[in-house]
């Protein structure tokens, strides 16, 4: 996913080199964003593994796996959500020019 991730990104920037929408600090960010999906994916991997071997008897280690869960699919939520706020940010500046 990562890597469809950074494609995107190579697109836009391509097609902002032709019309300036938006700032090399705005996709400076999101590229260093990737590096953090590429964390948060590993950890998510980890957590899953975790949940093949845990004691289903033990309620505090449920509960720190579900917080875990959590807390990752709302991280890549705020992940998406920057890039869908990057994508409508070009495509009004290039329906606008």
């Amino acid at each position: 996913m990562d890597e469809h991730l950074e494609k995107i990104f190579n697109i836009l920037n391509k097609l902002n080199s032709y019309v300036n929408i938006f700032s090399e600090e705005d996709l400076k960010e999101q590229y260093e964003n990737i590096g953090d999906f590429r964390l948060l994916t590993r950890e998510l991997k980890g957590l899953l593994n975790y949940f093949d071997s845990f004691d289903e008897n033990n309620g505090d280690k449920i509960e720190v796996m579900l917080f875990g869960f959590h807390r990752i699919r709302t991280t890549f939520e705020w992940h998406f959500s920057e890039i869908s706020g990057l994508n409508m940010k070009f495509l009004k500046g290039f329906i606008k020019g």
